[in-house]
């Protein structure tokens, strides 16, 4: 199992949009499923702060908070699996940098959910929102990819001034190659299987 995306492009452009906005005072916001890709987004992050990336002295300052009970517990699931990851994950293990947690991370989960952080950055014009996923016809997260200039948030007009990025290469999906790449993992191939989404 992977715990970190393959799109080496999407990571620089996921860092430099942090920073950027760091720079501008403002804070960044990612919309993210709690299982999977929230750990790639981790993992990413991990390597910012406890390695010697380009990236490290401008993000020394800053503070990582994810939100979500879900996502909070399904990372102490992935943490309690590491025999499951790949070989350079495993390697981070090693050496003794647990790939799931850094220094300025937090998990919280008493400060609200997705919806009050936008309606409390979407109007700062130093803010970026960056979708690291699929945005469903209809959603909230499609209407600001689509260019929405005013959504409606609990009732209220909010402005979108923003920044709003989009960043595909965090799919937290396998295609049809990968499930059955992990088919294949099986000792005892099972009988049947239930693929639901």
């Amino acid at each position: 199992n992977r715990v970190h995306p393959s799109n080496s492009l999407d990571v620089t452009r996921l860092m430099d949009i942090i920073r950027d906005t760091a720079k501008r005072g403002g804070t960044t916001v990612i919309p993210s499923f709690a299982v999977g890709r929230t750990q790639e987004l981790i993992y990413e992050l991990n390597r910012v702060y406890d390695s010697d990336s380009e990236y490290r002295k401008d993000f020394e300052n800053l503070m990582v908070y994810v939100d979500s009970p879900m996502a909070t517990t399904a990372t102490e699931v992935f943490k309690r699996n590491a025999q499951v990851f790949d070989d350079e994950t495993k390697a981070y293990i090693t050496k003794g940098d647990n790939p799931l947690d850094f220094k300025n991370l937090k998990f919280t989960c008493d400060a609200g959910r997705i919806r009050h952080h936008l309606k409390h950055n979407l109007w700062n014009r130093k803010s970026s929102i960056i979708f690291v996923g699929y945005q469903a016809e209809g959603t909230l997260g499609r209407l600001l990819l689509d260019g929405a200039k005013e959504v409606t948030l609990f009732g209220e007009n909010v402005q979108v001034n923003a920044q709003i990025h989009n960043l595909e290469g965090f799919s937290g999906h396998a295609d049809k190659d990968g499930l059955f790449t992990w088919l294949s993992g099986f000792q005892k191939v099972p009988k049947h299987v239930f693929l639901v989404h």
